[in-house]
C-alpha cells in the first residue's frame, strides 16, 4: 500500500530544490564572471567544474535519498552518486562544453555578442545531478513515501519510487562507454584523474580543418577503450558550431590531438583545458569568426 508523502517530507522537496535552484544560479553568476576576465587559466577552469559537477551529484544523492533515513543505505547511494560523478566527469566535461558551444552560437547569431560559461557550468551541474540522483536511486534503492494525488502524480512519483530496472538498464549501456572514455589507459585508473595545474600551456588558436579524431584512429593500432575514446570524440567532434569560441575549440583540439595521436584521459582533459584558454580572447574580440 502506498504512502501519502508528509507536509514534513513536501517542505524537505522544496528546501531542496530550492537549494538546487540557488547553486543553478550561482553557476551562472561565476559563469558571467569567467566570461568577463580577459585571461583564463586551468585552475579558474578546473575549480569551477570540479565544483559545479559535485554539487549536482551531492544534490542528485540528497533528493533521490531525500526521504529515507536509513544510514547505510544513504551511505551506499552517496558512494553510488560519486561513482557516477567520477565515471562521467570528463564526458560531462565534454558534453557540457558542447551545449555551450551551441549557446555561445545562438547568442553570437542574434545579439553579436559571445556567452559561453553560464551555460557551461550550469549544464556541467544539471547533468551531475541527474547522474548523482540515479546513481543512488540504482544502488540503494531509497525507501520513500510515495503521493497518491495532485498533479503530474505520475512525475512525482518517478522521484519517490525510481524504476530501479529502467536504471540498471541504462546504466548497462551507458557505464561501460563512459568507463572506456574516462579510464582509457592503465594509468587512468586513479581516485580522481584531474586537478589544477597552474603551469599548463595555453597554445595558440589553430583553425579547424578535418576530424582529426577520425584520423588518428585510421592511423593507429588502439585498445579498445582508447579506440571508445577517440570513437566518441570523433561523433562530437563535427557536431561544435563554427562560432568564434567553438571554432577555436575545434581548431586548436584539432592540432593538440594530432601532436599526441596516443594518450591518456588525462592527457585528453588537459587538451580541453589548453582549448579553451586558447579560445578565451574570442569571448572579447567581436570581430573574431
Amino acid at each position: 500500500m502506498e504512502t501519502t508523502a508528509s507536509p514534513q517530507s513536501s517542505g524537505h522537496v522544496k528546501l531542496l530544490f530550492g537549494l538546487g535552484a540557488l547553486i543553478a544560479l550561482t553557476c551562472v553568476a561565476w559563469g558571467f564572471k569567467l566570461d568577463a576576465q580577459v585571461t583564463i587559466t586551468q585552475p579558474d577552469l578546473f575549480w569551477s567544474l570540479l565544483v559545479s559537477g559535485l554539487s549536482g551529484s551531492l544534490l542528485g544523492w540528497r533528493v533521490a535519498m531525500r526521504n529515507d533515513s536509513n544510514p547505510l543505505r544513504n551511505l551506499i547511494g552517496l558512494v553510488g552518486s560519486l561513482v557516477a560523478w567520477r565515471v562521467s566527469y570528463f564526458p560531462f566535461m565534454v558534453l557540457a562544453g558542447w551545449k555551450a558551444s551551441l549557446v555561445e552560437f545562438t547568442v553570437w547569431n542574434t545579439a553579436g555578442t559571445n556567452v559561453v560559461y553560464p551555460a557551461f557550468l550550469f549544464f556541467m551541474f544539471i547533468q551531475h545531478a541527474g547522474v548523482g540522483f540515479i546513481g543512488a536511486a540504482a544502488v540503494a534503492s531509497p525507501q520513500n513515501a510515495s503521493p497518491d494525488k495532485g498533479r503530474l502524480l505520475w512525475v512525482r512519483r518517478l522521484f519517490h519510487k525510481p524504476p530501479r530496472k529502467l536504471l540498471w538498464a541504462l546504466a548497462v549501456v551507458a557505464l561501460p562507454v563512459a568507463a572506456m572514455v574516462s579510464f582509457s589507459t592503465a594509468d587512468d585508473f586513479v581516485l580522481f584523474n584531474d586537478g589544477p595545474n597552474s603551469e599548463l600551456a595555453t597554445p595558440p588558436i589553430s583553425q579547424p580543418e578535418s576530424n582529426p579524431y577520425d584520423q588518428i584512429i585510421a592511423e593507429h593500432d588502439m585498445s579498445l577503450p582508447a579506440w571508445v575514446l577517440a570513437k566518441n570524440a570523433a561523433l562530437t567532434y563535427p557536431l561544435v558550431p563554427e562560432s568564434p569560441w567553438g571554432s577555436a575549440i575545434k581548431g586548436t583540439l584539432e592540432k593538440l590531438t594530432l601532436a599526441r595521436p596516443v594518450a591518456t584521459t588525462r592527457d585528453r582533459v588537459d587538451e580541453h583545458y589548453q582549448a579553451y584558454m586558447a579560445a578565451h580572447p574570442r569571448l572579447h574580440n567581436k570581430d573574431a569568426k
